[in-house]
């Protein structure tokens, strides 16, 4: 089985693939961003994909989201994981010489408090170990803590994260919707046909209704005008005649709904 992720060797994604199965028991193919990783498992029946879909300082990542809606990929899991970070630099080097770091958008975003603090100047790469590439004297990167020692460089800080509760969610996809019928999570896909007030509102209630919660509610533009927009919910729920119901009353309520994912 081909596991595809973003990689190389040590980012977050990779940790989170380690998660859901050994490279003993896949094999593992990083890609260099997450549209690749898309496209990756649409095109191959016995690939799976784990991706970035929620960061609890961050809030969702957009392209993942928008990928569900407009590419063949369901979500089949889920996997937590926390989000650490350290500063790795040359070997030496002391916090006092660094003037400059790179990593990623998210990581520079999730430990800016830190970077201001030290009155670093920053710059992007486009994954946190290909930060490490970056290091040279007075020159640090932010990647996950632990991944920088692997490739031979040494610790100046660890847990710089802004909060200490930093976690993301990450997604298993496969491009079928051929779901687990015993799970406690489904995720939908919910597109308006028309334009009215109340649009959201009418989503939630229906939910409420059944007396049923949701644990991610997102919104997402439709790209073909201002103003209209796609919504994402996952429900805290089974397969239960109640979801067939909230379904039927909101295709009667003028919505499209689709279900992209089912796991535990």
């Amino acid at each position: 089985m081909q596991l595809y992720y973003l990689g190389p060797k040590g980012t977050f994604s990779y940790l989170a693939c380690r998660q859901y199965l050994s490279e003993t028991e896949a094999t593992y193919e990083p890609k260099s961003n997450l549209f690749e990783v898309v496209k990756a498992v649409s095109e191959n029946d016995d690939g799976v994909g784990i991706v970035p879909i929620e960061n609890s300082i961050e809030g969702t990542i957009n392209l993942v989201a928008d990928s569900l809606a407009q590419q063949h990929v369901f979500a089949h899991g889920e996997i937590r994981l926390d989000i650490n970070f350290a500063l790795y630099a040359n070997e030496g080097d002391t916090l006092a010489d660094i003037k400059k770091v790179y990593s990623i958008a998210p990581a520079i975003s999730q430990t800016s408090n830190y970077i201001h603090k030290h009155q670093f100047d920053y710059d992007y790469v486009d994954s946190t170990i290909q930060s490490l590439d970056k290091i040279t004297h007075g020159v640090a990167a932010i990647a996950p803590l632990g991944s920088g020692e692997t490739y031979g460089y040494h610790p100046l800080d660890t847990h710089i994260e802004d909060y200490p509760h930093n976690a993301t969610r990450f997604l298993v996809i496969k491009n079928h919707q051929q779901f687990d019928t015993h799970v406690s999570s489904l995720m939908f896909l919910i597109t308006p046909t028309v334009d009215k007030p109340g649009l959201l509102a009418s989503i939630l209630n229906t939910f409420a209704l059944f007396n049923i919660n949701l644990s991610w509610i997102e919104s997402r533009p439709l790209k073909t005008q201002l103003g209209m927009y796609r919504f994402f919910v996952q429900a805290d729920s089974t397969l239960t005649e109640d979801i067939d119901k909230v379904i039927s009353i909101l295709i009667t309520l003028d919505f499209k709904v689709k279900m992209i994912g089912a796991f535990n």
